[in-house]
């Protein structure tokens, strides 16, 4: 006896057409009017022959499951054995400086104290770190550094040492290797990408904010100076090379930008490398230094929607999905931050506030990179009793945006940050867009 998976979501086109997806497995199947009518029917009278087409929805695509199948205990129980014992990859974001070139009004690290870049002997000790951790975990096969800030190409000195010596830790120890760079790109030049590209370089992400215009008054340096042409002269550069596989590129969206957004799009279209930019959205959001406020999700659903559709039209891929988890690097096992003061972390939005460190490089290593506030995982347990059927790709939200919303408490890291109503109406739209 089979029924619908809980975790199966559904869009309906204006053709009668229905697609299932499965937030679990990631299977899409689109039905025929008459076959969503069949199997309705059926899964009400399994007595009956089975119809043709539902081999295709049982087994690993994970549509339809046994029908006494506890899914929400037993996805809760796969994650945690996913995270907790099958831990494969060490991310490491290393920050040389928090300091940056520009002045954006809504940076989540506007507030901090932005402190001195990382000094020679916070570097060398970090190698010395990183190679005991290694050598305490041999479970870890991949080894990925992401390069952070600030911005970290104003200490390029930092960049290219760390290079070195992290690929040659994992060389030492036969692990896979891995380089990203988070950055605004402006001092990203050929020189720099051809020393990252040597690295097996694979992911690099680079914001706009809109056309010239709009981007210059959002991201703009000291003194107002405007950055969008260098920006994009540099994404053209990695564009039109083989340094990294792809030019990853975030796209800011908030009341003040959102219809702005499309233009941006066909000005980069003109340049014809579609096929060689991945784009995503990054909806903006309170930090604990900036509030937003009167954003409505379902607002950000219909905006992003609007970009999604754009970018098809002039031939970007788009996603079928946006997921907001379930285990961000902040809460995999083997994750940190490293600061520019050698101070530990586990989530980049924290930056030089040391309240949120769990440790630092000075010390001996001992077990796994933890910070205990997050790995409650109790939070999924209110997703559970609400049977939502996002969790796989929600996990309970953005731990840190738990924690803004919720005071910034010891206490608050156990709280949720749901955005259900984002996740069903941008999912749905993005399923009729993609089938």
């Amino acid at each position: 006896m089979y029924a619908m998976s809980v975790f199966v979501i559904r869009a309906s086109n204006e053709d009668g057409t229905v697609i299932l997806k499965s937030t679990k497995t990631g299977a899409v199947v689109k039905l025929q009017a008459a076959q969503d009518e069949v199997l309705a029917h059926w899964l009400n009278h399994q007595d009956e022959p089975q119809p043709d087409f539902v081999d295709g929805l049982i087994g690993t695509n994970g549509i339809l499951v046994p029908q006494k199948a506890d899914e929400f205990h037993s996805y809760k129980e796969e994650l945690l054995e996913t995270r907790n014992n099958r831990a494969r990859i060490f991310s490491l974001h290393v920050e040389p400086t928090i300091q940056c070139q520009f002045e954006c009004g809504y940076c989540f690290e506007n507030g901090i104290d932005r402190g001195q870049g990382m000094s020679d002997e916070v570097f060398q000790q970090s190698v010395s770190w990183l190679g005991q951790y290694l050598n305490n975990h041999p479970e870890v096969e991949v080894l990925r550094v992401i390069f952070f800030g600030g911005e970290p190409l104003l200490r390029k000195d930092i960049v290219k040492k760390s290079l070195v010596a992290y690929s040659q830790l994992a060389i030492d120890r036969r692990l896979e290797y891995m380089t990203e760079i988070i950055t605004n790109a402006e001092l990203l030049t050929e020189d720099i990408a051809r020393v990252l590209s040597g690295y097996n370089w694979k992911r690099v992400q680079i914001t706009l904010d809109g056309p010239k215009e709009i981007h210059d008054a959002r991201r703009y340096g000291k003194n107002d100076r405007p950055t969008f042409d260098q920006i994009w002269a540099n994404v053209l550069m990695l564009a039109r090379s083989e340094y990294v596989p792809a030019v990853d590129i975030r796209l800011s969206l908030d009341h003040s930008n959102a219809e702005h957004i499309p233009r941006l799009l066909e000005f980069m279209a003109e340049a014809g490398v579609q096929d060689r930019i991945r784009l995503s959205i990054g909806f903006i959001e309170s930090s604990f230094f900036v509030q937003v406020r009167g954003v409505k999700e379902t607002w950000q659903a219909r905006q992003a929607l609007k970009v999604w559709q754009t970018a098809r039209n002039l031939g970007f891929k788009i996603p079928d999905e946006y997921a907001s988890g379930p285990l961000c690097v902040a809460q995999a096992k083997h994750s940190a931050v490293l600061q520019p003061d050698g101070n530990l972390q586990k989530c980049f939005c924290t930056s030089r506030q040391n309240k949120h460190a769990f440790g630092d490089i000075f010390a001996e290593s001992s077990g796994h990179t933890r910070d205990p506030r997050y790995e409650n995982f109790k939070r999924l347990d209110d997703c559970i009793d609400e049977e939502c059927p996002y969790i796989p790709i929600c996990g309970g939200g953005c731990t840190y945006h738990a924690v803004v919303e919720n005071g910034g408490t010891d206490e608050s890291f156990s709280a949720r940050h749901c955005k259900k109503d984002l996740l069903h109406d941008l999912n749905e739209g993005l399923l009729r867009l993609s089938y």
